[in-house]
């Protein structure tokens, strides 16, 4: 089994080094393509026009070679296969430094690094946890890893958003849910603005959606698709 490594928040984050540290007590073939510089909130972008400068890091992960990239994070997955000749079966896209719940997911490169795995037909798991901590995922990922290893829902479908909360109980298989997000530009200067954004979370009384999930201490998994296509009115038209 081969696994290819990619995350949002950079080659440098710790993040990447606890992930890849974990990923090696299931794994013996791993690869660490990640973007040189963070990437956050850059969803599904992609270069097409400039040069792109691999960078080795030989001595980044013991045992495990590390490359990073001048670009997203579904540049990576491509570079991988493309450039790399890499022909991984599982990308691991994290852990990102923060939740990719509700509407996150469309925004998220941690996401997108996934999705674009999927797309061409490998497994694509995205991993995020509560922003600055790793205790969701210290005390959390080997449940999940149990549950991907024996679960028949991993053998029907490829493609993953999971989310840790601080304190997992068990593994709730949600729906992407909503945030009922505050945004404003906060004005610093003549003709400069700060963007600002609040999430206004809500308790959820079921554990149905990935939100509702981390508000009870589930780790959520949501099983995602890049087909956009709304099928309710698709199929009431077609």
């Amino acid at each position: 089994m081969k696994v290819l490594v990619v995350n949002d928040d950079s080659i440098h984050h710790n993040n990447l080094e606890l992930l890849v540290n974990e990923l090696k007590k299931y794994y013996k073939d791993i690869l660490v393509v990640a973007p040189e510089t963070e990437q956050s909130a850059v969803s599904h972008k992609i270069n097409i026009r400039d040069e792109v400068i691999l960078k080795e890091y030989p001595n980044k992960f013991e045992g495990v070679k590390a490359y990073s990239i001048n670009s997203t994070p579904a540049d990576c997955v491509k570079f991988a296969i493309l450039a790399l000749n890499y022909d991984f079966d599982i990308c691991f896209s994290g852990i990102n430094n923060g939740l990719n719940i509700g509407e996150d997911l469309k925004y998220s490169g941690t996401v997108s690094g996934a999705v674009e795995a999927y797309m061409a037909n490998k497994y694509g798991i995205a991993l995020s946890l509560d922003r600055n901590t790793q205790v969701g995922f210290i005390k959390g990922f080997e449940m999940f890893m149990k549950d991907f290893n024996s679960k028949d829902i991993y053998k029907e479908h490829k493609c993953f958003n999971v989310n840790f909360p601080n304190n997992p109980k068990g593994i709730y298989i949600t729906s992407q849910g909503t945030n009922d997000y505050k945004y404003w530009f906060e004005k610093i200067g003549d003709n400069l603005y700060l963007p600002k954004a609040e999430k206004q979370y809500q308790t959820g009384i079921n554990v149905i959606s990935d939100h509702d999930a981390y508000l009870n201490d589930y780790i959520s998994v949501t099983p995602i698709t890049f087909d956009m296509t709304d099928l309710n009115i698709y199929n009431k038209f077609k």
